[in-house]
This record gives structure tokens, C-alpha cells and sequence, in this order.
């Protein structure tokens, strides 16, 4: 039965996404998710008690998809852009996080502080910083708030650029934010002139 359960709950989720390419959340109703699975209405209230609750285990059925596929990649960059592709296809069910959770759903769904936290301690160490966790929390959090301000204004095409595009801009943001770490490190161990 709980394969049942699970094919049943899959079912409504991609029910749900089809729906959300042509209408907002909160004009999506149970019996239009049922009828385009097939199923029963007590179906579905039998797994959840409105359509909010089904986004909620969307939500976070997508949140285990997203840290998933990032372990397959070796690179902040990679996952960056598998992140990018795949809101590139599902751009009006990120628009629905934005629209019904904010910031904060995004902040939720894409757990960014890992893969941020991997390519800051990558870039720090090349740069021969030593370790100030102080300033590493500030800086993660700045490039956290920066990075879902830019996914947010990208998927509600306020930043129209193709993902690979995207990627570069943040890549050369990242790259002049190392220069300007590297350049403040050799000044204060005097290994350059001041100017």
C-alpha cells in the first residue's frame, strides 16, 4: 500500500505542476487535480486536506530533488547550472514558491548555503585567507541574499538571460570578489606595494 500511497501522492504533484503552467495556486482546485489524475476526490483527501498542503509535500519533495542532483556535481559552477536548467523547465512552479512563500520558499527549496559554503572555502584557501568564520558567515550570507535576489528576478523574467549567461555573470562576479580577496590578502602580509 505505501507504493500506492506514493504513486497516488506523485501523481497529484504532477497533476499540480501541469496546472500551475496555466493558472496560479490559489485558483487550482481539488477536483480539476483528481480529474486530471483519474482519480477520486477522497483520493485526494485521503493524502492531503487542501491543494496548500499537497504544494507543502511538493515543496519538499522537490527540495530532496534539488540536493540530489547537486551531488552529482563537482563544482559550485555545475550545480549552478543544473540548478538553472532545471528552473528553466520549471519555471512556473518556482514562480508559484515565489508567488505563495516569498524569498524565504526559494531560501527553503534550494538550500544554497551548502554549495556556497563549498565554493567559499575553495576560493578562500586559494587565496591564502586564513580561517575568520565571522567574516565567512557574513560573506555567505551576503552571497546568499545576492544570489536568490538574482534567481528571483530571473524567473519572474525581470533578468532576461539564458542560463548560461546567468552563469557567467555570477562567475565573474565571483572571480572579481577573489581578485579583491587575493589583492587584500597579499597587502596584509606586505607581499605588495601599496598604491
Amino acid at each position: 500500500m505505501p507504493d500506492m500511497d506514493n504513486r497516488t501522492r506523485r501523481a497529484l504533484d504532477s497533476a499540480l505542476r501541469t496546472l500551475l503552467e496555466r493558472k496560479p495556486l490559489a485558483q487550482i482546485r481539488v477536483r480539476e487535480l483528481t480529474e486530471l489524475c483519474g482519480l477520486r476526490r477522497q483520493s485526494f483527501y485521503y493524502h492531503f486536506k487542501d491543494v496548500y498542503e499537497l504544494f507543502d509535500w511538493s515543496l519538499q519533495r522537490e527540495r530532496e530533488t534539488l540536493l540530489r542532483r547537486r551531488e552529482d556535481c563537482l563544482t559550485w559552477e555545475q550545480a549552478l547550472r543544473d540548478l538553472l536548467e532545471h528552473l528553466t523547465e520549471n519555471r512556473a512552479y518556482y514562480r508559484a514558491i515565489l508567488d505563495n512563500q516569498g524569498r524565504k520558499g526559494l531560501r527553503t527549496v534550494f538550500e544554497l548555503s551548502e554549495m556556497l559554503a563549498q565554493a567559499f572555502s575553495y576560493y578562500w584557501s586559494r587565496c591564502g585567507l586564513l580561517p575568520d568564520p565571522a567574516a565567512e558567515q557574513m560573506q555567505m550570507q551576503c552571497g546568499e541574499t545576492v544570489l536568490l535576489s538574482l534567481l528571483e528576478n530571473w524567473l519572474r523574467g525581470e533578468l532576461e538571460l539564458e542560463p548560461e549567461a546567468m552563469l557567467s555573470m555570477v562567475s565573474k562576479a565571483v572571480d572579481q570578489s577573489i581578485a579583491g580577496a587575493t589583492l587584500r590578502t597579499l597587502r596584509e602580509q606586505g607581499d605588495l606595494w601599496a598604491y
